[in-house]
C-alpha cells in the first residue's frame, strides 16, 4: 500500500518585478495602446500632457517641437502624432530605426516634462502601422 500523500496547493508565484515596473511606468498592455518590451522604431510617450488642463491654443505644437528637438539629438524621428484627446497624454513616435528609438526611450523614460514624469515604451511596428496608416513608408527625419 502506498503512503497517503497530501496534496498541497501550488505556491503562489512571486509577482514578476518587470511586470510591476511596466505597470508603474506605462509599459503594461492594459491600456488601449499595446506596448512591447522589444525595441522597435516605434514608441509612445505617456503622461506628456493633460488634455483637460491645456489652455494655450498652441500647446500641441510646443510639445511637438520639444519632442522632435530631443529626439533629433539622438538620431531623429520620421513620424509624430499627439493624441490631443487621450487622457494618458500620449505622443506616438516612429524613429529612423530601432537603435535610435532605443536611445530616445532610454533618454526620455522617467524625465519630467511640464511637471509630469514621462513614461516611454515601445510599440510593435505592425501595431503602429495599423494605427497610423502609411507610416511604414516614411523615411525623412522631421525637423522642429
Amino acid at each position: 500500500m502506498r503512503p497517503n500523500k497530501q496534496k498541497t496547493a501550488p505556491a503562489e508565484a512571486e509577482p514578476d518585478i518587470g511586470q510591476k515596473v511596466r505597470e508603474m511606468f506605462g509599459g503594461s498592455n492594459s491600456s488601449s495602446t499595446a506596448t512591447s518590451d522589444v525595441p522597435s522604431p516605434c514608441f509612445v510617450l505617456r503622461n506628456m500632457f493633460d488634455p483637460k488642463t491645456e489652455t494655450d491654443p498652441y500647446w500641441s505644437e510646443e510639445i511637438r517641437s520639444d519632442v522632435i528637438g530631443e529626439c533629433s539629438q539622438l538620431g531623429g524621428v520620421v513620424h509624430i502624432h499627439i493624441d490631443k484627446e487621450d487622457p494618458n497624454g500620449c505622443v506616438y513616435l516612429k524613429a529612423v530605426n530601432a537603435t535610435i528609438a532605443n536611445a530616445c526611450v532610454n533618454s526620455l523614460q522617467g524625465r519630467w516634462f511640464s511637471g509630469k514624469m514621462i513614461k516611454a515604451s515601445y510599440m510593435q511596428t505592425s501595431d503602429y502601422s495599423k494605427k497610423f496608416e502609411g507610416s511604414e513608408y516614411l523615411r525623412d527625419k522631421l525637423e522642429r
